[in-house]
């Protein structure tokens, strides 16, 4: 498997990327400037950063400086951090002179007193131990046997019930000079600051970081580099600053524009990309680590001088490498047929694929281990069900539990494609008809390998922590699905539809993550008769995405229907009128409205065949 860190090993070409940057920070008449390395989560902001760092840490008259503000989350202001920890890598890393060593300890005074009129959040380590504050501390022992500003601790201790906000504002005034003039007085030619996992942080951690960069270190011989997804920066500036007037987003894309002057984006791979990444993913893990990274260099020219059609697979793969193997040939032509589909579910993102493979070889070795042989090219294609369509997954799961592991019902729906017509007057099949309409479902079921008349017990085996727990869906979600989910789950009406109206920015993945959430908050649902209820919740949704109403019948077909509240079939007529899933509902509503074990759902099950057949 493959670890989920950023690394500088480039595996989906980013070097131009990395070109963009450099021209930038290497252009002095630039600085200083803010870069914006924007993408979604899981994009390679980490890694593209890395690959940054390490062309100029080498360099001696550039000072490369790394920052992640959520590893300091709620133990210090974000500037104060900030601040503290340029000044003290200035410190640590160059011989000051004495003018350098004086500018120094007036920085940290500077800090100090910004800290000690109140404007900041006081540091555990700050005037409470009687030292200098922040990640300067050690090196300002150092300052102090130097120079004479270092005895400012013990001044502001006596004194710091009188200091007044004159004092502060005069402080960040003076910082910005003192650093300044601490970088003239040091042998470097440029400051390089980066900036990852803003996205992570709350948003005054993000205010706070974009404010200090642009209030107090923002001068000459500095450049800053910002990884971050801009719509999670954006919205916290909607957080921040509240009573702005104006449309949010461009409140949060002003904003922005303000703090960051060169935005770089990442753009999500297209299909051809996201199977050369696992391919090369695969050929990393079953070549020689030599051998591979002379590989990975020719592949990579090979598709500058090809062009972006160039695909890295079965086909060329003896061209690139001494040696395929079995296992490579076997993992090359997988991703051929899985990939495709991955990509569109993924929007092209990275981490989420390396997430994806990670499962599939973590299952695949723990059967290993037992003696069970998995193909992965079987279990690559459940797991593009169990990932996309939960709720069919699950049913899967039943059918084959209660016949052997054979799916009886595959045995038709394989053979069909979109314009043929399936037998659908077997009572006992009703799935067929909802399988047969959906677009994603139609292409899954043309996947090689066929799964009609297999034995899929010991892969749904391997499945079970899927089947049981929804840890597995949460996870992988992006961040900007959880902030989805959070406010869907608010106990907000209006919150949750003003949420609802959005879900368009989603990529397919976290839709179908999202409703699997909310789907298993209704199954732990005790009473379905709120306005807030989750059931209420998961039709809004299938409402307003097209995409989950093949999952939300299945899943209410197979729902016990003493649970449901009356208004569960008046709900299945609003959501599915007029939709091409009408005449399913209608076959479940007929359903219910023969129920003995919930007599007040049959009038409204009645009511509501009538409003479909209008």
């Amino acid at each position: 498997m493959w670890n989920d860190n950023e690394t500088d090993e480039d595996l989906i070409d980013c070097g131009h990327l990395v070109t963009a940057v450099s021209n930038i920070v290497d252009s002095k008449n630039l600085l200083p400037c803010s870069i914006g390395i924007f993408g979604d989560w899981g994009s390679g902001k980490s890694s593209l950063m890395r690959m940054i760092e390490n062309k100029y840490s080498a360099k001696p008259d550039i000072l490369v400086i790394k920052f992640n503000g959520w590893l300091f989350e709620g133990y210090e202001d974000a500037k104060i951090v900030l601040m503290s920890k340029i000044v003290d890598a200035i410190v640590s890393e160059r011989t000051l002179s004495e003018k350098a060593i004086s500018f120094a300890a007036k920085l940290l005074r500077n800090i100090d007193v910004i800290k000690a009129g109140g404007q900041l959040v006081k540091y555990g380590i700050g005037f409470a131990a009687g030292g200098p504050v922040g990640m300067a501390a050690v090196s300002a022992l150092d300052i102090a046997k130097k120079a004479s500003e270092a005895d400012y601790t013990q001044l502001l201790k006596e004194n710091r019930s009188k200091l007044k906000e004159d004092d502060v504002k005069n402080n960040i005034q003076s910082f910005h000079e003192n650093f300044s003039n601490l970088l003239s007085e040091t042998d470097l030619d440029k400051v390089l600051i980066c900036i990852d996992d803003l996205d992570r942080c709350s948003p005054p951690t993000v205010i706070g970081t974009l404010e200090a960069i642009k209030l107090f270190l923002f001068t000459k011989k500095t450049a800053f580099i910002i990884g971050a997804d801009e719509r999670l920066i954006k919205h916290a500036v909607k957080t921040r600053f509240p009573e702005i007037s104006g449309d949010n987003a461009e409140v949060g894309r002003d904003y922005l524009e303000k703090l960051i002057q060169f935005p770089i984006r990442i753009p999500p791979l297209n299909a051809t990309e996201l199977t050369n990444y696992a391919n090369l993913l695969f050929a990393q893990l079953h070549t020689d680590e030599g051998e591979f990274g002379i590989a990975r260099e020719q592949i990579l020219n090979e598709k500058r001088n090809k062009g972006f059609d160039f695909l890295f697979d079965m086909k060329c793969a003896g061209d690139f490498l001494n040696t395929v193997n079995n296992e490579l040939s076997e993992a090359l032509l997988m991703c051929g047929q899985i990939v495709p589909v991955l990509s569109v579910g993924l929007n092209g993102n990275p981490r989420q694929c390396k997430r994806f493979l990670n499962t599939l070889l973590l299952r695949k070795g723990m059967a290993d281990s037992i003696g069970i042989d998995l193909k992965k090219t079987l279990l690559a294609k459940l797991m593009l069900l169990e990932y996309f369509k939960p709720e069919t997954f699950r049913n899967f799961y039943e059918m084959q539990a209660n016949n052997q592991g054979v799916i009886q019902i595959l045995d038709q729906l394989e053979e069909k494609n979109e314009e043929q017509n399936i037998d659908v007057s077997q009572k006992s099949k009703p799935e067929l008809e909802i399988y047969q309409k959906d677009k994603w479902l139609i292409n899954w079921f043309k996947l090689e390998p066929a799964l009609s008349g297999v034995d899929l017990s010991p892969y749904f085996y391997f499945s079970r922590d899927h089947l049981s727990v929804v840890s597995s869906t949460a996870q992988r979600l992006s961040p900007e699905a959880s902030a989805v989910v959070q406010k869907l789950f608010s106990n907000s009406k209006a919150e949750r539809n003003v949420t609802l109206g959005k879900l368009g920015d989603l990529a397919p993945a976290d839709i179908t993550a999202v409703f699997a959430l909310i789907t298993e908050r209704f199954r732990q649902e005790e009473d379905h008769s709120g306005d807030l209820s989750y059931m209420e919740l998961m039709f809004d949704y299938a409402s307003k995405r097209s995409e989950v109403k093949s999952e939300l019948i299945t899943l209410l077909g197979t729902y016990p229907e003493k649970g449901l509240p009356a208004k569960a079939a008046t709900l299945v007529a609003r959501t599915f009128k007029q939709t091409e899933f009408q005449d399913p509902a209608i076959k479940l509503l007929k359903k219910w409205e023969k129920s003995t074990s919930n007599t007040k759902l049959v009038p409204f099950a009645q009511k509501a065949i009538k409003d479909l057949n209008k």
